[in-house]
């Protein structure tokens, strides 16, 4: 059996509930000038016998959120009863079985408990342990959170676990990084206080324009990164070891997965050479040393189950479906990501000074204005629960609209990114092949609707989507 000794290093509050301020984590937090506390940090049920799964990409936050939940449930319950692991050190389910039941065999209490599994992904098996602890009763009186940093193996793990994770309509949950309007409301809550729909944003945006942009800017160097953000708030920069700490554990847990460092810097290289441009798996494969576009494609899932990248796909118009055979574009899953690996791959010794130098070219500028709606979309398609429903378009003539998605009305919604001013009604012809009735163009600066047809700058864009169901 595990030692209770050994528990107690990783549950200080155990032994003094005010320990739990002394976490590095929340000190952290002390320390910073933008504390972020994501919403979905109050979308668990702490009163049922429920299994969570959090997933959200490293170096996100998890940890931090999972020990703000234990500084909340110390107010009012025995500090015994909170427990919190991290699986960095057990390697399979049996590891597992064995350290839970060393816990609940010591607390042994009727109150609830609150479990917390840090990165459990890591464990070899891991369901088969949860699922033997529940079946023999020992997780009765149990409230679980389970987090991974891999999106795929932890919803197909548990997925293995059926009629055993309690009654909740959203079990998997995901924490996203900072949003663009999170990331203004730190800076600037006047402008989110005034800019909260249409109608205000009609009133004030020709106000807040400029400081609008130049959050945008900020906002495209640190994505939603809290770590990075708080660094550029404090600093005016970010520092190389904000980068390279990310880099670090991502290019671990690839290798952990049997990817080749080699190959996934070459993949890297190529998708941000391409990146908003239609590419296939094939070209990368000719464009590197990797032999086949099958493994180009096994390395490209993983990295996207691990939120690294967003592989998009061409939509197929009658059936409103996703034509996963023909050719697609990558993302990044989070602007600070495109810099983590941009610096990488070019072998920088400061990663800030040249991604700020960078963002002053107008093309790459506009391509990563496309990257920043996409990780928008991305976040609203969970929000509202859409599935699989963001595409783009290439028709016969090579022409092509940015992004398509599938509405819970089951209609396409073309949005384009026109990085430009004086954008007109007549840009519009070609997003009415797909939709006449509605459609977005994401303009420089204007700001206009025509009927059900928006042109809108990014920072509205970004401001107002997933606040309100005005476009979807």
């Amino acid at each position: 059996m595990a030692d209770i000794e050994l528990l107690k290093e990783q549950n200080p509050w155990w032994i003094a509930r005010e320990k739990i301020t002394e976490d590095v984590n929340l000190a952290k937090l002390r320390n910073i000038p933008y504390k972020w506390l994501p919403a979905v940090m109050d979308s668990f049920n702490l009163k049922k016998d429920i299994i969570y799964t959090l997933r959200g990409s490293r170096q996100i936050g998890k940890t931090t959120l999972l020990k703000l939940l234990t500084e909340k449930l110390l107010e009012n319950n025995p500090k015994e009863n909170i427990f919190y692991f991290t699986c960095n050190t057990v390697d399979d389910h049996t590891g597992l079985v064995d350290i839970l039941r060393t816990y609940l065999d010591w607390n042994d209490n009727k109150n609830r408990k609150y479990i917390f599994i840090d990165e459990i992904t890591f464990v070899k098996d891991w369901t088969r342990g949860i699922k033997h602890l529940a079946d023999i009763g020992f997780l009765q009186h149990c409230t679980i959170i389970l987090t991974g940093s891999n999106s795929h193996d932890l919803k197909y793990e548990t997925e293995r676990m059926p009629g055993r994770r309690g009654q909740d309509p959203d079990l998997d949950k995901i924490l996203f990084p900072v949003s663009f309007r999170e990331f203004v409301d730190f800076a600037a809550p006047d402008i989110t206080e005034k800019i909260y729909g249409i109608s205000s944003a009609k009133k004030n945006y020709d106000f807040y324009k400029k400081r609008l942009h130049r959050y945008l800017d900020d906002f495209l160097l640190s994505g939603g990164f809290i770590q990075a953000i708080n660094n550029l708030a404090s600093n005016n920069k970010i520092d190389i070891d904000i980068y390279q700490q990310y880099l670090s554990w991502v290019l671990g847990d690839l290798v952990k997965s049997g990817k080749k460092e080699s190959s996934s810097r070459q993949i890297f290289d190529q998708v941000i050479n391409s990146i908003t441009s239609n590419i296939g798996f094939d070209t990368i494969a000719k464009k590197t040393n990797i032999d086949s576009h099958l493994t180009v494609g096994g390395y490209l899932e993983t990295m996207e189950s691990s939120f690294i990248i967003k592989i998009l796909y061409q939509v197929d118009l009658n059936k409103k479906l996703a034509a996963s055979r023909k050719t697609k574009k990558i993302y990044f899953q989070d602007m600070f990501l495109f810099w983590v690996f941009s610096g990488y791959v070019r072998g920088l010794s400061d990663y800030f000074s040249g991604s700020q130098k960078r963002l002053k070219d107008p093309l790459l500028k506009s391509k990563l204005i496309e990257n920043a709606i996409m990780s928008h979309l991305i976040r609203t398609e969970n929000s509202l629960n859409w599935g699989n429903m963001i595409f783009f378009f290439r028709g016969t003539n090579q022409t092509e609209i940015d992004f398509i998605v599938r509405t819970q009305e089951n209609s396409l919604l073309p949005i384009e990114v026109k990085y430009q001013r004086n954008i007109t009604p007549r840009h519009f012809l070609q997003l009415d092949k797909i939709n006449k009735q509605t459609g977005i163009i994401i303009s420089k600066e204007d700001f206009n609707i025509y009927k059900n047809k928006w042109i809108l700058p990014p920072e509205l864009f970004l401001l107002l989507t997933g606040t309100e169901r005005t476009f979807f």
